[in-house]
């Protein structure tokens, strides 16, 4: 394994997983593409941010349990089991670089989105919430995340539509990307997906250093300035995001 890869994912994690632990989301947007770029094939891509986000997950669930809207989340979880069979159905049918395009291409919409929002200026509307939004989110996020791991747009750019409050946001995500990465991984695993001869090196060397930077993120998150932090870093979401489409368009 190159040592230089070993240290530059290292570091692209740990940024990551601060950015995650501060916001509740954004760390497959920005590793997915830098590790496609680095060389690393799609399916074990998917598989380490899967895994990494269960580990990191599981300590912000269990510090922000009383932030849960656990209706809300509930939904979000039940909609993405039938997106994860029918995204597991999908990646026998589609090309890899076709997936490729795709992590690409959502890590760009994701970003721009996000980047480009408003600020709330007034409260959300009054009245109970619909619950078909959150199951077509989860059904979308479970899509994604066993195709390209890239499971969180679709309910942040719902949670950002509600203009859920910061804590309650970073909260629901938490719970929804821990049992939606925890339900893809235990079905890649039982179709035989999972190589610990491949990833378990990058896991090991790679796990610490994401747990470090959650923990940062999550303590730290409302004190830290994040916001310079995350234009940067959804600046360069879009950017190896572009990167990865056009390197695989080209090197189709």
């Amino acid at each position: 394994m190159d040592g230089t890869l070993l240290v530059a994912g290292g570091v692209v994690v740990l940024l990551a997983s601060v950015l995650a632990g501060g916001t509740g989301f954004g760390y497959s947007l920005v590793c997915t593409p830098l590790l496609l770029l680095a060389g690393i094939p799609l399916t074990d891509v998917v598989v380490l941010n899967l895994t990494v986000g269960v580990v990191t997950r599981l300590g912000a669930v269990l510090r922000l349990r009383h932030s849960v809207d656990r209706q809300r989340s509930a939904y979000l979880v039940a909609g993405c089991v039938p997106g994860l069979l029918l995204g597991h159905l999908t990646l026998d049918l589609v090309d890899a670089d076709a997936l490729k395009v795709t992590a690409g291409a959502v890590a760009v919409v994701a970003a721009g989105f996000l980047l480009l929002r408003r600020p709330a200026t007034s409260p959300p509307a009054p009245g109970a919430p619909s619950r078909l939004a959150p199951g077509v989110a989860g059904v979308l996020g479970g899509f994604l995340g066993i195709t390209t791991s890239m499971n969180g747009p679709p309910p942040v750019i719902l949670l950002s539509h509600r203009q859920v409050a910061p804590r309650a946001f970073i909260a629901d995500m938490a719970v929804y990307l821990l049992a939606c990465n925890a339900m893809a991984l235990t079905l890649i695993g039982l179709t035989g997906g999972l190589s610990l001869d491949r990833v378990g090196l990058l896991l090991a060397c790679w796990l610490p250093g994401a747990v470090l930077g959650n923990h940062v993120g999550v303590t730290y998150g409302a004190r830290l300035p994040l916001t310079g932090f995350r234009l940067l870093t959804l600046g360069l979401v879009m950017v190896t995001g572009l990167a990865t489409v056009a390197t695989s368009v080209g090197g189709g």
